[in-house]
């Protein structure tokens, strides 16, 4: 399957527009669509309905953009099968810190708790302090962090100074022969990783909202946008699936 930035720059080439025109009729920045097509850009929910409505997508081309959206092939019965069996959750203890989730802070105690999908592995829950990492996750939003499994390049983790007992929640990066972390807000400079001064506490799985305390899906932000009446039809479909009336 084609990555997002070859499928974008796929659909605007089979229109015959540059990337400045697409730009311009998607209403976004004159070099957002050069940035997202060469992979410099992580592209937005808003950003991929704008660039789908530039183009005027047929269904299936729009199908096949979200398909490069989320990284995966869905399933013709996708929807049906995750309906079948109902979803098993789990709770797990928020902490202010990783250094109180890790333990770091002797008798530290969780701000709260929270229910999530139940997976495998110890798992906690830190909250997001500053706005390094926006905007794939914003100031008192929560992390779910799966502990003590490895995180690979370009994937985000969370990370203790064990000096200053900083938490750093960044995404693993390699420049130059040499491994950074690196925020998402490129306002912030890279961290670089010189000693073993840094550890790695575990894998950033989830994100939860810091209002709805929901996870951050992209199928739920589409029905969310979606106007009363398309969410109403949308409603009947899942009950004509689930064999309600």
């Amino acid at each position: 399957m084609d990555s997002l930035n070859i499928v974008v720059k796929k659909l605007r080439e089979s229109r015959g527009i540059t990337q400045i025109q697409l730009a311009e009729r998607a209403g976004v920045g004159s070099g957002t669509i050069g940035e997202i097509e060469s992979g410099k850009r992580r592209c937005t929910i808003k950003t991929l309905d704008k660039i789908a409505k530039a183009l005027e997508l047929t269904k299936e081309e729009k199908i096949k953009l979200d398909n490069a959206f989320m990284g995966r092939e869905i399933k013709k019965d996708y929807i049906t099968e995750q309906l079948k069996d109902p979803i098993k959750m789990m709770v797990i203890p928020v902490y202010s810190s990783v250094a109180a989730g890790m333990g770091y802070i002797p008798d530290a105690e969780p701000v709260d708790f929270i229910t999530i999908p139940e997976t495998s592995g110890e798992c906690i829950g830190i909250k997001v302090n500053g706005d390094s990492m926006e905007p794939t996750f914003y100031n008192n939003d929560i992390v779910v962090l799966k502990k003590d499994i490895e995180v690979g390049l370009g994937e985000i983790g969370v990370f203790l100074n064990k000096t200053s007992g900083e938490s750093l929640v960044k995404r693993l990066k390699k420049k130059n022969g040499i491994f950074v972390l690196e925020s998402d807000n490129h306002i912030f400079r890279d961290i670089e990783i010189k000693s073993d001064e840094i550890c790695c506490c575990g894998k950033v799985i989830n994100i939860v909202k810091k209002d709805l305390k929901k996870r951050v899906n992209p199928l739920v932000e589409k029905i969310e946008s979606l106007d009363p009446k398309q969410q109403e039809i949308l409603e009947m479909m899942i009950n004509g699936l689930l064999g309600k009336k």
